[in-house]
């Protein structure tokens, strides 16, 4: 009897503790929150690590993935291919233009009607001036029509199914448009569903939200309390967004060939022709990455290159002027804007590195004069201005000691004894020209 008391007693305490951990046990096994910055723009390494924490927050089962874009400069195709991945999501996706006011551009507009939720911070905008549906050139304007028709009836179907606002997308996609966070939430219906100035404020206003997936399927997000996971890019992760900016990739082509021409100037030397190199081979991924016009790629090179003969050729400035042109120009033409808007070069770039090239330039001529203007200092053209005594009397022809060894010379100074001293003025075929010092022809005045 004692022992059926006993075992009844452990079976309930055994029983309370299983019931109080039950609910910690349940908190531990909610569903996390994934989450991907991107910073640098919506470019090809940018759009590869969305759908890289995409991945890995479907195999993890998330509540919801956000992406948080905080730059909306992009290229479209790309913005594109990645908002077609977002929206046939089978886990909610939550697109955030923020934190601050951010310009989303046509890149965060495109994200933000595939998104299952499309939140902005106050003071944001999304949009732009062009068309977002951009048509294919050289083909009529029917094919051109229908292109445009395709995507608006792709736009607004993604809007009317998460109930957004469909004739302002289907407006932006014909002609452009540009709205505000405010307004846009304003609206009825809504462009966006949520303006929230932090990530707190979002994750509460997400908490039992209901979405609905791309499959149809109805989602409620259990988001308060749940973990968050932040979805880190890579050292070659990011270092492919940084390159992919065309400020970035810009600059590294200039520094690049100014490394170039300094191993020019000095050959030998090779360091700075290897990080010459390497600092353009990255440029090129750089702006291969952005999409860049090729001509003005081109542009950039001839520029740079009319730069480089300034040392070669000493056209008092005007290689280095026409080169600067080219630059400046290409660096303005670089990047179209109705492909990738919002990924200029920025002008303070652009300034910048033209006052180091110019610098670096005039560095390089300042050093060529120099070594151009300085004597010798070995091999036979070193005795000229040096002092020479006259070992066998010239006139015409003789014999100087000069350097510690005795040379063929010849004067037209008149007569030279043995003895006198003379300058070495010139040298051809091994036989000096030499002339009287001038004290020496003044002693001979006196």
């Amino acid at each position: 009897m004692r022992l059926l008391n006993r075992c009844g007693f452990l079976l309930l305490v055994l029983f309370i503790q299983l019931s109080g951990t039950g609910p910690l046990v349940r908190a531990q096994g909610r569903a996390p929150i994934y989450e991907v910055r991107l910073s640098r723009g919506i470019t090809p390494p940018a759009a590869a690590l969305v759908r890289r924490a995409l991945q890995e927050a479907v195999a993890a089962d998330v509540s919801a993935l956000i992406v948080e874009i905080d730059d909306g400069g992009g290229v479209l195709d790309v913005a594109w291919a990645l908002a077609r991945d977002l929206h046939a999501a089978s886990i909610p996706v939550v697109v955030w233009i923020g934190p601050g006011p951010v310009d989303g551009g046509p890149s965060g507009a495109l994200l933000i009607a595939a998104s299952a939720v499309a939140a902005g911070a106050p003071g944001s905008q999304i949009g732009f001036a062009l068309p977002l549906a951009r048509t294919p050139g050289g083909f009529s304007l029917r094919t051109q029509q229908l292109v445009v028709d395709d995507v608006v009836k792709e736009l607004t179907g993604w809007q009317t199914m998460r109930g957004r606002n469909a004739e302002w997308i289907e407006r932006a996609a014909r002609t452009g448009a540009v709205l505000d966070a405010e307004r846009a939430r304003a609206i009825d219906p809504p462009v966006l569903d949520l303006v929230v100035a932090t990530e707190d404020e979002l994750r509460v206003a997400l908490a039992g939200r209901h979405v609905t997936l791309a499959a149809g399927a109805a989602r409620t997000l259990d988001v308060i309390g749940a973990p968050l996971v932040t979805v880190e890019p890579t050292i070659l992760e990011t270092l492919a967004q940084v390159l992919a900016v065309p400020t970035v990739a810009f600059v590294l082509f200039v520094l690049g060939a100014v490394a170039i021409f300094l191993e020019l100037a000095n050959p030998g030397i090779s360091l700075p022709g290897v990080a010459g190199g390497m600092l353009v081979v990255a440029a090129l991924y750089g702006f291969a990455q952005s999409e860049v016009r090729p001509l003005a790629v081109l542009v950039l090179a001839a520029g740079l290159i009319l730069v480089g003969l300034e040392h070669l050729v000493m056209s008092h400035g005007g290689f280095t002027a026409g080169g600067i042109v080219l630059l400046v120009l290409g660096a303005l033409w670089l990047v179209d804007p109705a492909r990738a808007p919002g990924l200029a070069v920025a002008p303070a770039a652009i300034a910048g590195t033209t006052v180091v090239l110019v610098a670096a330039v005039a560095g390089l001529v300042a050093f060529a004069m120099r070594i151009r203007r300085d004597r010798p200092k070995t091999g036979a053209e070193a005795l000229v201005g040096q002092i020479a005594e006259v070992r066998r009397a010239i006139d015409p022809e003789g014999m100087v000691y000069v350097a510690g060894a005795l040379w063929s010379a010849w004067s037209d100074d008149g007569p030279l004894r043995v003895g006198d001293l003379v300058e070495v003025a010139g040298i051809e075929n091994l036989r000096l020209y030499v002339r009287r010092l001038e004290r020496e022809q003044d002693s001979l005045n006196v």
